[in-house]
């Protein structure tokens, strides 16, 4: 977990997993928990993009990505920029009821063109889940 490597917001997902993962099937004794409970607190508050200005147009990272509730470990240290998103999610809304995709994939247009409306489906979930998980619904 030092390495720079996992820094990277997917990684540091695949990290969150894994510590789930663990917990779930209690199998406690193969790593040190509390060690990388305490790595990955610090990974995600350091990963968040806190220039909110950049949220809706770039890719970026937000505190939906780690954690959904206020009983996540995550919360506590990010829990200003947390209530924010909340805020950010009802004022982004769309029309139709989505949200904006703030990116694209520039070397394949007609692929994107496909899959925004797939990822715009993933982030209606996920947006919802998290407005609702902080009481907002």
């Amino acid at each position: 977990m030092s390495d720079e490597s996992t820094n990277d917001m997917h990684t540091i997902l695949c990290y969150i997993r894994l510590m789930e993962y663990i917990e779930e099937s209690k199998a406690t004794d193969i790593i040190n928990l509390a060690t990388l409970k305490s790595k990955l607190i610090e990974k995600v508050k350091n990963c968040i993009t806190q220039d909110t200005d950049k949220w809706a147009t770039s890719y970026i990272c937000k505190p939906s990505q780690f954690f959904n509730s206020r009983n996540s470990i995550f919360y506590n240290d990010n829990k200003e920029i947390a209530e924010y998103e909340c805020e950010y999610i009802e004022k982004a809304q769309l029309a139709d009821g989505s949200w904006n995709i703030p990116w694209d994939w520039c070397e394949y247009p007609n692929e994107w063109a496909i899959s925004k409306n797939w990822w715009k489906s993933n982030v209606i979930i996920q947006n919802m889940l998290y407005l609702r998980n902080f009481g907002k619904l």
